[in-house]
Parts: structure tokens; sequence; C-alpha cells
């Protein structure tokens, strides 16, 4: 069995007839997916809405069943929150590095410069340069967090 893999549909939502629109669309990918015999995975696929002051009430189905609204969303290894602010995101990514530069820390105790900035930069530093356009921070505790500092040994 196939199945149709990361298909996203969207639609700038301003009324009631936008979202009857945005239904269609489903409606109208659920019949391609069937003609070409790729079915959609009625539990991944979920809705999620953008923006702020929206009218969320509205709820959408593929398949007569009714898709999980979500309030947050990974794609492509970045996390998309309603208010697209990239919080949870920013947490995540730093909390990802301090967990890499634990096991730097623990598993190599013995390391000279050279080797820890080739583990830094490909273990530690990777995680916080992927998606770094969403790193526009101006909450001054996000800021702190991000600020991560090699050991004292190592300088």
């Amino acid at each position: 069995m196939l199945f149709e893999d990361d298909g996203k549909l969207f639609k700038d939502v301003i009324c009631d007839e936008d979202h009857k629109a945005l239904q269609l669309g489903l409606n109208a990918l659920q019949d391609w997916s069937n003609k070409w015999l790729l079915k959609l995975n009625n539990l991944k696929c979920k809705t999620v809405f953008f923006g702020r002051n929206i009218n969320n009430n509205y709820t959408y189905s593929v398949q007569g069943t009714q898709l999980e609204r979500l309030e947050h969303m990974k794609d492509l290894g970045v996390i998309f929150d309603t208010e697209l602010n990239f919080v949870q995101h920013c947490k995540e990514k730093i909390n990802t590095a301090y967990l890499y530069l634990g096991i730097i820390k623990r598993n190599f105790i013995y390391l000279d410069e050279d080797a820890f900035v080739i583990f830094y930069k490909s273990l530690v530093r990777s995680h916080l340069k992927y998606a770094n356009s969403v790193w526009n921070l101006h909450e001054l505790g996000l800021i702190n967090q991000r600020s991560l500092k090699r050991p004292d040994a190592c300088h």
C-alpha cells in the first residue's frame, strides 16, 4: 500500500467561504489520491491555524474523519507554532545542543582543543545552525539560553 507523503494544503482564511474552499481542496486532494491509488493516512493528517485573532472553530475532515487540530507542528526539523514565534523550536534546539555538549564532556575527558572544536562543530553547533533564520530572538530569556559556552578547560 502506498501513501502520499508530506503533502500540505494551505489557504489564507479570512471568512467562512475560505474555510469551505479549503475543505473543497481537501476533498480534491482525497479524490486525487484515490485516483492514483495513494492512500491518505488519516491518523497523520492534521490541521494547524497560524496567526492571531483567527476563527479556528471550523473543523476539517478527510475521508469522513475529523482532522486533529494541533497547536504546533514540526516540519523539516522546524517547530511551527500557531503564532509563528518559534519559542518552542529554539528551546528544543538549545536542549539538544546541551545534550550533545554533555555527551562530549562525559565521554571524551582528555580532549585537546582541536579535537573538541571538531566535536563541537559537528555535534553541537550543527543543531544551532540548522534553520537559523527562525532564531531572530527578541526575548532576553531566549537570548540568554541561546548563548552556549565552551567549557573553561578548552579555551
